[in-house]
């Protein structure tokens, strides 16, 4: 049996301007006003935006970078929340070696954004002088109007080199690995580097709370607030009150038994998905499970931190 817990962190962005040699391309999302792609002007707009945004925030001028937030953005995070998280991280990171962007996504008036408007994500890995191991984006806004892009949204996730060290100290290269393999997998279009790529991933019994799979269905079905349907097969049990989707295997997957609960969860005033596997089946089975979950979850991460 095989059980596994992944999470994804939210904090304050940071860093140096962000690299200019990465290729030139447009890619525009499929809810997109049809035929809409953006135009030079904004691609340079989104693009200072980010710039000054990140540089503001690796020199510690928190006030600037605040500045820069979109008023939803700010109307979540005081600035006396957002100025002690950027001093945090930077005391902890020390001074940023590189900022790459890996690729920009752009959509305009999706229908299930908060407002109407531009959104451009920008996905970044990062280097600092204590982090080696850091990924996350931006999600930039420009109202319908036009006007300079700001920050509608920020994700981080990282792992301190100190804290890599402990692990790889106390437990293995390979459990490092798979830790930061989970912690980035809200990261999207990044991919954790190494020759582990494949590795086992680290097993936490009893993060779902229940013993089997059979245990949790049975008592979710005995639930009232709970409902169930079937999509692809799948067994999904939807449990409204506390934000928790559970997804059953079906008896000709490979995984076969194991059931994956998924939770929104408030941290910070921005939303994130919390996900723990309860898998029987073979390792390798099991492993397959995590992976194809944990890409959805980071899907779903950013469906939800967009529509807030």
């Amino acid at each position: 049996m095989a059980a596994f817990a992944a999470f994804g962190g939210v904090t304050p962005a940071r860093a140096q301007t962000p690299s200019p040699d990465a290729p030139h391309e447009i890619n525009v999302t499929s809810d997109s006003a049809p035929g809409w792609i953006p135009s030079p002007d904004q691609e340079r707009a989104a693009r200072e935006a980010a710039t000054a945004f990140l540089a503001a925030l690796d020199t510690g001028k928190a006030r600037e970078a605040y500045a820069l937030l979109a008023d939803k953005n700010r109307r979540h995070m005081p600035y006396a929340t957002f100025s002690a998280g950027v001093s945090r991280f930077n005391a902890e990171a020390g001074a940023v070696v590189e900022r790459r962007v890996v690729k920009t996504t752009w959509t305009k008036d999706p229908s299930d954004a908060p407002v109407p408007g531009v959104y451009a994500a920008i996905d970044l890995v990062s280097h600092f002088a204590r982090i080696d191991r850091h990924c996350g984006y931006l999600i930039l806004y420009q109202p319908p109007a036009g006007g300079p892009f700001r920050v509608m949204r920020q994700q981080d996730a990282y792992v301190t080199n100190a804290s890599a060290d402990s692990i790889e100290t106390q437990q293995s290269k390979a459990q490092l690995d798979a830790a930061w393999r989970s912690a980035s997998a809200g990261c999207p279009n990044y991919v954790a580097e190494g020759p582990q790529a494949d590795a086992p991933l680290p097993e936490q019994p009893g993060a779902t709370g229940y013993p089997s799979v059979a245990a949790a269905l049975v008592d979710l079905r005995s639930r009232p607030g709970v409902e169930f349907s079937t999509q692809n097969g799948w067994t999904i049990a939807t449990d409204n009150g506390s934000l928790t989707l559970w997804s059953f295997a079906p008896t000709d997957h490979p995984a076969y038994p194991s059931a994956v609960k998924r939770q929104a969860v408030q941290t910070g005033g921005q939303t994130s998905l919390q996900m723990s596997v309860l898998c029987e089946a073979d390792k390798t089975s099991c492993d397959a499970l995590v992976r194809s979950f944990q890409d959805l979850s980071a899907q779903m991460t950013r469906s939800l931190q967009k529509g807030r």
